[in-house]
């Protein structure tokens, strides 16, 4: 019973450690970070996750998927003002974009995704991004 009962505690430790590790490593953004989901009905936003800007790059995205033909409309958002940079619009599939993005360096930002046209449907979209 005490072995059984170690090799339990053993393995949710070692859950615990991969888990924790796969979470830390979608924060790296100087690397891309996927996304597979859908881009909202009636032109709403889709909030991509804050991620804390450690270059003065421009952030970069790329749509390997958008269902239906549409297109899609790009902004960065930083976290402290709520300020939002200029708009990029009708992007498509198989480029890689850089979107306009003045947050500082240490300060969070993200990305917020639109349709670029209006629409009933939720609208299939894959790809990834950085926001540098």
């Amino acid at each position: 019973m005490k072995r059984s009962f170690r090799r339990g505690i053993v393995g949710l430790g070692l859950t615990g450690i991969l888990l924790a590790g796969g979470a830390v490593s979608a924060q790296a953004v100087t690397t891309q970070t996927n996304f597979d989901g859908n881009a909202n009905r009636f032109q709403q936003s889709r909030y991509f996750e804050y991620q804390t800007k450690t270059t003065t790059s421009s952030s970069q995205i790329r749509f390997n998927t958008i269902g239906g033909g549409y297109q899609m409309n790009i902004k960065a958002q930083r976290s402290d003002t709520g300020g939002q940079f200029s708009e990029s619009k009708g992007l498509g599939t198989g480029y890689t974009y850089s979107i306009t993005n003045g947050t500082p360096t240490g300060v969070q930002t993200r990305l917020i995704v639109t349709n670029n046209s209006w629409t009933t449907v939720d609208v299939a979209i894959t790809g990834w991004y950085k926001t540098n």
